[in-house]
C-alpha cells in the first residue's frame, strides 16, 4: 500500500508511526511549512491508495476523492476500538472538561488518559500507554474527517461563533460539531443553549442546562444530578463556568461508572488546566488570573462573568474578527480598568471606548499591559483573558500564558 500524509505536525507524525506498524510499504509526506518535504501543491492523489489528512489542512481547494481520505484518529481507532472512548468537543470548555473527566476516572481507580486535540495524540497515547479509557478532545476539523470512529459517550459543551474563516457560516460550523453525536453509540450530552434544527434528527442526545437551573441543578452549594450530588464548596476551580465544566465531566464519568449519592470526594483534588482561568498568584491582595486560552470573545465573556468588581481586564493579541462590543455590559458590571494591547489593541480600544463607563487605555505589548495593571490595580483581580489569538507576539496561547505568569511572578519577587 502507498500512503501520503498531508501536514506533518503532531497528527501527521503519529499517523506515520501507525502506518509503519500496519506495514505500509511507501509513505510520502507533504507539508508547506516544513523544510525537506514536498509542498501540498505538488500532491497528486492518483499516486496513493490512502491519504492521511491532518486537521489543519483545509481541503476546500484540494481535489481529493473522499473514499481515499483518512486521518490520524481513524488510523488510531483500528487499534483502540475495543476500549472505552469518550469524545468531547465544543467551542469553549472542551479542554477543561476533557482534563477533568480523565482526573475523575483516575480518582475512581480507572486507567484513563486524556488525549487528542489536547496534549498527546490518540495514536501516541495508544503506543505509549494504551489505557482502558480514552478521554478524547476532538476539534471540529477532526470531526470533519471521521468515517468509522465510534465514541461510547460524548458531549458538546457549547456552540458559539468560531472558525468562521474556514466554515464561512454558523450552519456549516454547527453541522461539523453535530458529527460528534452522529459518531456516538451511547448518550451524547449537549448544552441546551447550543440547540439547533440540525440536531433534531438525533435520538441519543440528552440536554444539559448550562445555567444549572434544572438538569443538573445547583441548589445552594449542592450540584444535584438524578442519582448523585457534589458539594461545590469543596471544588477548587475558579468561576461558575467551571462548575458547568464539572457537570459535563461528571455526566460523562457516570456513563462509564455509575455514580451514587455524595461523590464530593472525587472532586476535592481536581486541578485546573494551565492557562484556563488559572490563579497565578496574589500580590498585595490582588489576584492575578491567567486565561490565555481565552482566544475568542465568548470565552473572555465567560471568564469575566466569573470575576467580580473591581477587575482589571487585559485584552488583545491577534484579532479573529471578534465583535468586542459584546463585552461592554459585563465590563461595566465587573471592570474598573480595561487595558488593550497587541495587534488588535487599537481595534478593541475603538470598539469599546464609547460604550463602556470605565477607564480604558491602549499599550503596545503584553508586558506593558501587565506592568500597567500592576501599578494601577490596588484591589480585586487582574484578569488576563485576551479574546484574541496569540500569534502577534507568541507562537501559541501556551507560550503567551507562560510569559504572563513569569512576568507577574517576577513583579512579585522584585516588588516593583
Amino acid at each position: 500500500m502507498k500512503a501520503a500524509i498531508l501536514g506533518y505536525g503532531k497528527s501527521g507524525q503519529t499517523a506515520k508511526r501507525l502506518l509503519e506498524i500496519k506495514g505500509t510499504e511507501t509513505i510520502e509526506i507533504y507539508d508547506d511549512k516544513m523544510d525537506g518535504f514536498k509542498g501540498i501543491k505538488d500532491f497528486n492523489y492518483e499516486e496513493f491508495d490512502t491519504v492521511v489528512v491532518s486537521p489543519g489542512i483545509d481541503l476546500t481547494n484540494i481535489d481529493l476523492p473522499t473514499e481515499r481520505i483518512t486521518s490520524e484518529l481513524e488510523l488510531a481507532f483500528e487499534f483502540i476500538k475495543d476500549k472505552k472512548i469518550i469524545g468531547i468537543t465544543g467551542t469553549n470548555g472542551k479542554s477543561t472538561v476533557t482534563f477533568l473527566t480523565a482526573q475523575l476516572l483516575k480518582n475512581i481507580g480507572i486507567n484513563a488518559e486524556f488525549c487528542g486535540n489536547i496534549g498527546v495524540t490518540v495514536g501516541d497515547t495508544y503506543l505509549l500507554k494504551n489505557p482502558d479509557v480514552y478521554v478524547v478532545e476532538v476539534s471540529s476539523f477532526q470531526l470533519d474527517l471521521l468515517k468509522r470512529f465510534r465514541f461510547d459517550t460524548s458531549t458538546i459543551t457549547n456552540i458559539t461563533p468560531d472558525h468562521l474563516d474556514r466554515y464561512k457560516t454558523m450552519d456549516r460550523y454547527i453541522t461539523s460539531k453535530s458529527r460528534m453525536v452522529e459518531f456516538t453509540e451511547g448518550v451524547s450530552f449537549l448544552e441546551k443553549g447550543g440547540w439547533n434544527e440540525i440536531f433534531k434528527k438525533y435520538e441519543n442526545i440528552k440536554y444539559v442546562d448550562g445555567e444549572l437551573k434544572s438538569y443538573p441543578l445547583l441548589n445552594g452549594n449542592l450540584l444535584e444530578f438524578e442519582d448523585f450530588y457534589v458539594d461545590v464548596n469543596r471544588y477548587n476551580l475558579f468561576g461558575f463556568h467551571n462548575i458547568v465544566n464539572l457537570s459535563f465531566a461528571l455526566l460523562l464519568t457516570n456513563q462509564i461508572v455509575r455514580l451514587k449519592g455524595d461523590v464530593t470526594g472525587l472532586v476535592e483534588n481536581l486541578t485546573p488546566l494551565e492557562h484556563r482561568c488559572e490563579l497565578v498568584t496574589e500580590i498585595n491582595g490582588v489576584k492575578y488570573i491567567n486565561d490565555s486560552k481565552g482566544t475568542n470573545v465568548d470565552s473572555t465573556l465567560t471568564a469575566l462573568k466569573s470575576s467580580s468588581y473591581p477587575t482589571t481586564l487585559i485584552l488583545g493579541g491577534k484579532d479573529k474578527n471578534g465583535d468586542f462590543s459584546v463585552l461592554s455590559d459585563e465590563i461595566n458590571k465587573k471592570a474598573k480598568l480595561v487595558i488593550c494591547c497587541g495587534a488588535a489593541g487599537e481595534k478593541i480600544y475603538n470598539s469599546l471606548k464609547d460604550i463602556i463607563d470605565v477607564k480604558i487605555v491602549r499599550v503596545e505589548l503584553l508586558k506593558d499591559a501587565i506592568s500597567l495593571a500592576y501599578r494601577e490595580t490596588k484591589e480585586g483581580t487582574v484578569l488576563f483573558s485576551p479574546a484574541c489569538a496569540s500569534f502577534d507576539e507568541f507562537n501559541n496561547f501556551e507560550e503567551r500564558g507562560r510569559f504572563f505568569k513569569n512576568y507577574v511572578n517576577n513583579l512579585k519577587v522584585r516588588g516593583c
